[in-house]
């Protein structure tokens, strides 16, 4: 510890001086003036000691001194202990080691390590989670899917810049989700050592190993299936493979298993006869001997729908934003896109629910189309703003968003999320991953929205928020229009992908703002929103919002969610949460089955009610592949200079990583100022000395 000024050190004499000055005046000066003294010469020493001692330091401190600390940190190497939590291993012949001997194991090693190193317990399956003291207890092999290339990826960012010395994977090797999981540790900079876990043995046993098949089909429409089968050990043998909805058997056909090594793909189609949201059932006959027959069935949820609405997306000229919308809204299963040039399209504006007009009004084709017409329509429009767009004519067009611009030049712009939007709402998450795509190029220019328009973002230039509009939603009476003021949206799906090998966030995004404006506003006072199809490990999310007359919305009246199954008529009632912008609840994990629902509502003597119905998959990945992949995790290990051990010795991971020269504990060294001023200790020094002043005077007489 030091102290330092910002001014020459012989300042302190100055100090000193004053404090002196200061005592001689008080008390040797002024008992010359006296006849007789106030107090002894040895006692008015020290009085004036104290005094000047006092002085001094508030003088000094009057310099604003710094306290400068220098202390070392001490970090050990971090050892990750990441346990796969999923049901594969209940399923294997070792089971009952793994729920009791294998853990005590995994608890000692950790005991063992945290002597030398900062132990970290991790479990892994569906999602990455921390292990809360007592280590083993949350390891109940429950998870119902595997994403070791995720667990790679979330140490590397949860411990990033951090003194990581290895990671321990004890898994099966064995993953349904994600990427391989090679190519994430290709890129990690400590070793992976890896815990065989599993059995390998192949055992007789026939799986419906694959399923392909659209999440849609269209009511009097017929939609195809495709089922790999695949058997092991069965040579000779012979069984069924069955489709059937609610117990009604709709394709049938015998199955003959040739090779020890069976694989075949059945290609089938299916009538779709009934609308809603179906579990279809693809089964294998169970035979006599199979180690497993949790494999044999597989439910496929298909949405079957009574008509469908249209979107037609209109361009200027071929261009990959249109690619890019009609991935993104195809996606949607109550949407049917169809893309047009500008010179081709003679449709009935009428025949459909959305038009999406990319750079149209365009300077340079087009020329012919009579957007105002088509607009009268009042078909909802969605408007994409680029270079080749004829901001003259988009100004006359009177929709809400108006671009006036002196010179003909774009502007690279980045999407900034406004948190006042009401008219939908947005995951967060989304916005912010949006917030992080590559910029658009945005017309340069005045912008100007009508009165009841929203920005769900703004275009910040640079690190500049220029508050223009960048995506925008307005509603002129019954009339809704969107508009997105920038070109490069292909660039924004692709970089989703890119980030998180995944086009949810933009789709999401798109679909959000697709499914507003397709709305006709004087029908949908009141809507309730959920997905389609949840996985089986998802929480079920129900949404709703509510409009006055002026549509803005509200949510003073209490919403009621009655959802129902197949298991439950009556069905389970819940009142909605009250939201920023409308309503919702997270119905939590719901059984895999059928669920339909109905919210009802009262608002200014009015009744409303909205209905829907949604599916929770009963997808059993876990159970698809038990075979464990051990040769797998050996590449794991080989690829990051670790090694791969037996669960039985899990014991010897403690001696591997002693005998490592690369795993030591970093000492940081750590600098901090603190004021002087606010030490307590100068404080309670400085009343110390004036307290003893004040005792001593009051003691012998004097103040």
């Amino acid at each position: 510890m030091s102290i330092i000024i910002d001014y020459p050190w012989y300042f302190l004499v100055f100090c000193l001086l004053l404090g002196a000055a200061y005592a001689l005046v008080l008390y040797w000066l002024r008992m010359r003036r006296k006849a007789e003294r106030d107090f002894p010469r040895g006692l008015s020493v020290v009085l004036s000691l104290l005094r000047a001692v006092a002085v001094t330091v508030i003088a000094f401190l009057l310099f604003s001194p710094l306290v400068k600390h220098e202390s070392n940190r001490r970090e050990k190497p971090i050892v990750v202990l990441a346990q796969d939590n999923s049901k594969s291993l209940d399923y294997c012949r070792d089971s009952a080691y793994y729920h009791g001997d294998y853990l005590a194991q995994m608890d000692r090693l950790a005991d063992e390590l945290s002597n030398d190193y900062d132990v970290q317990r991790l479990v892994f399956g569906t999602e990455v989670q921390q292990v809360g003291e007592g280590g083993g207890n949350q390891l109940v092999f429950s998870d119902q899917s595997t994403d070791i290339s995720n667990l790679l990826t979330d140490i590397g960012e949860r411990y990033y810049n951090r003194n990581v010395g290895a990671v321990v994977v004890a898994s099966d090797g064995i993953y349904n989700v994600g990427a391989n999981p090679v190519n994430a540790a290709s890129v990690l900079t400590f070793p992976v050592y890896t815990v065989a876990m599993g059995d390998t043995t192949v055992y007789p046993d026939a799986a419906v190993a694959n399923a392909r098949f659209n999440r849609i089909a269209y009511l009097g429409n017929s939609f195809p299936l495709e089922i790999t089968v695949s058997a092991d050990r069965l040579q000779g043998r012979s069984s069924m493979l069955n489709v059937s909805l609610d117990g009604r058997k709709l394709f049938s056909k015998p199955l003959q298993f040739t090779d020890s090594r069976f694989s075949t793909t059945e290609s089938i189609t299916i009538d779709a006869d009934r609308a809603g949201l179906h579990n279809y059932i693809v089964e294998i006959v169970p035979l006599d001997g199979e180690k497993s027959v949790r494999n044999n069935r597989r439910v496929i949820p298909i949405e079957v729908i009574d008509g469908h609405q249209k979107i037609a997306i209109v361009a200027a000229a071929p261009h990959p934003d249109v690619a890019a919308l009609r991935a993104a809204i195809g996606n949607n299963a109550n949407y049917e896109v169809e893309t047009f040039l500008a010179a081709d399209f003679n449709k009935n504006p009428r025949d459909y629910n959305l038009l999406i007009f990319h750079q149209l009004p365009s300077r340079t084709a087009g020329v012919g189309l009579d957007l105002a017409r088509l607009l009268q329509s009042g078909t909802p429009a969605l408007f994409v703003v680029g270079s080749q767009t004829d901001l003259a004519r988009l100004n006359s067009l009177h929709t809400g968003l108006e671009i006036y611009a002196r010179i003909d030049r774009q502007n690279e712009v980045s999407p900034l999320q406004n948190k006042n939007f009401t008219f939908f709402t947005l995951d967060d998450d989304v916005a912010q991953r949006i917030a992080q795509f590559p910029p658009l190029l945005s017309p340069f220019g005045e912008y100007k929205l009508g009165g009841n328009a929203q920005t769900l973002f703004t275009a910040r230039i640079g690190s500049v928020n220029s508050g223009q509009p960048l995506v925008a939603v307005t509603q002129q009476q019954e009339h809704r229009y969107a508009f997105i003021a920038g070109e490069g949206l292909w660039r924004w799906r692709l970089a989703d992908w890119q980030a998180n090998q995944s086009h949810g966030n933009f789709d999401a995004f798109i679909n959000k703002l697709v499914v507003f404006t397709a709305l006709r506003a004087n029908n949908e006072r009141f809507s309730v929103q959920a997905k389609n199809i949840f996985a089986q490990s998802e929480a079920v999310v129900v949404e709703a919002q509510l409009y006055n007359d002026s549509y803005e919305p509200v949510n003073q009246p209490d919403v009621e969610l009655n959802v129902r199954n197949q298991n439950s008529p009556e069905g389970s009632k819940y009142i909605l949460n009250r939201t920023a912008t409308g309503y919702g609840i997270n119905l939590g994990i719901l059984p895999p089955g059928s669920y339909s629902y109905t919210a009802s509502t009262h608002f200014n003597g009015r009744s409303y009610s909205a209905s829907g119905a949604f599916l929770v998959e009963d997808l059993q990945l876990e159970a698809m592949n038990t075979v464990a992949d051990h040769s797998l995790l050996a590449t794991l290990s080989a690829t990051t200079d670790g090694a791969m051990v037996d669960a039985h010795n899990v014991g010897n991971i403690a001696e591997m990583l002693r005998q490592r020269d690369d795993l030591k504990t970093i000492v940081y060294s750590e600098t901090s100022y603190s004021d002087m001023l606010n030490l307590p200790l100068i404080l309670i020094f400085i009343l110390l000395l004036l307290t003893a002043e004040w005792v001593l005077r009051k003691y012998n007489g004097t103040l």
